[in-house]
């Protein structure tokens, strides 16, 4: 009988099962790394998508207005928010940001309107706090407070002063 033959192919055997496995084994690892870095890319890429919103939105926001004096600050809902005044067809129009219920708020409406309602403004963006203010003749001074708690402060520079 001829048995180192067949431990041959035994062994063969059992060497290419442990060769795939191995394989298979590797391919495994290295497609759960790849994800967990991928995982950990989106997150950051959110995070700072959410960091930046506010103050991207707020600094073009003011220099799409910034002309004759179209920017100030007025007390409304009990809070300071931003006033962007502008004209159309001899008709005074404000935008106004503010925060309602957690979010920043834009709402759109014609300057000889009297009551206006928190509620009626575009949700923009959610937030715990976002408070503005002059802090010169020409500066806004913005703080916001994010959703996951980052605080945010920056300065915007204008280009028109406001009489208001």
């Amino acid at each position: 009988m001829d048995f180192e033959g067949t431990r041959s192919h035994i062994i063969d055997m059992v060497f290419v099962i442990c060769l795939m496995f191995l394989f298979i084994f590797s391919a495994l690892s290295v497609i759960t790394i790849g994800a967990n870095i991928y995982q950990k890319n989106v997150t950051a890429v959110d995070d700072n998508y959410h960091k930046r919103t506010a103050c991207a939105y707020i600094t073009e926001k003011v220099r799409q207005s910034d002309v004759n004096g179209g920017i100030f600050i007025k007390k409304i809902f009990d809070q300071n928010a931003l006033v962007l005044q502008n004209e159309e067809d001899g008709i005074l129009y404000n935008t106004y940001i503010y925060d309602y219920e957690g979010n920043l708020m834009e709402l759109f409406a014609m300057d000889e309107l009297k009551d206006l309602y928190p509620q009626t403004g575009q949700k923009i963006l959610e937030l715990t706090k976002f408070d503005i203010e002059y802090v010169g003749d020409d500066t806004l001074s913005v703080y916001v407070i994010l959703k996951d708690g980052t605080e945010e402060s920056f300065l915007v520079k204008t280009k028109s002063v406001s009489e208001e």
